[in-house]
């Protein structure tokens, strides 16, 4: 059987016109590998550069993972990029008790003062 997680996330890249629309079934493998809700990477996605739409050119940076006034960091490639993010968020946050979204925010954009935190449950909240 297929999962149906994967035809949520595919349905809002395309609705979106994202270009993570191939990654769908990665990013709820990713999601997994990392114990994570499978819509927080796409959530973020949207919140960070709509879907990857308005990321730093080259750097396939979706998520604003590492991007600062002393510059962007920047990866590979899509699948690695989510890795890491995945991977950061598991071992910086959720393990080291950043479990709800304004507890994410205030480590992941500080500056933010709840609209971050906001816009990122609206975005989950599309994909249920």
């Amino acid at each position: 059987a297929s999962d149906a997680r994967i035809e949520i996330v595919r349905q809002y890249l395309e609705q979106y016109n994202s270009p993570l629309l191939p990654f769908a079934a990665d990013l709820v493998a990713t999601s997994d590998r990392y114990g994570l809700d499978f819509r927080l990477l796409v959530a973020i996605a949207q919140q960070e550069s709509n879907l990857c739409k308005k990321a730093p050119t080259g750097t396939y940076n979706c998520w604003g993972w590492g991007i600062h006034s002393k510059g962007t960091l920047g990866f590979g490639n899509y699948l690695e990029a989510m890795d890491t993010v995945g991977k950061g968020l598991r071992e910086d946050y959720f393990d080291k008790g950043y479990v709800t979204l304004p507890q994410i925010m205030s480590k992941y954009t500080p500056n933010s003062l709840g609209s971050w935190a906001f816009g990122v449950e609206q975005f989950l909240a599309e994909m249920e």
